[in-house]
């Protein structure tokens, strides 16, 4: 449990790093600006090990059903020629 605590900080501090060089490059900000950029750069840096997982688990799912859900081709249907058809 303690690995996984520490994976789930150094990714919170690593997404941390990105996001706060990307603030710090953005110079033309007002006080206000400034202000809500550090509350969104904070939730997001406490909540990303629960909408990662989420967001993979929601994307995985959404591959499986496309590859699950893919209709068969009907060679009758579909505009192959008779020398190409395996029936």
């Amino acid at each position: 449990m303690t690995v996984l605590a520490g994976f789930y900080v150094s990714g919170a501090l690593y997404f941390f790093s990105i996001w706060f060089q990307a603030f710090q490059k953005d110079t033309n900000l007002s006080a206000e600006q400034i202000r809500l950029s550090w509350i969104v750069l904070t939730i997001a840096t406490v909540f990303w090990p629960i909408v990662a997982p989420i967001a993979n688990l929601e994307k995985s799912s959404r591959t499986k059903d496309t590859l699950v859900n893919q209709p068969e081709v009907d060679a009758n249907k579909t505009g192959i020629s008779p020398e190409l058809s395996r029936t």
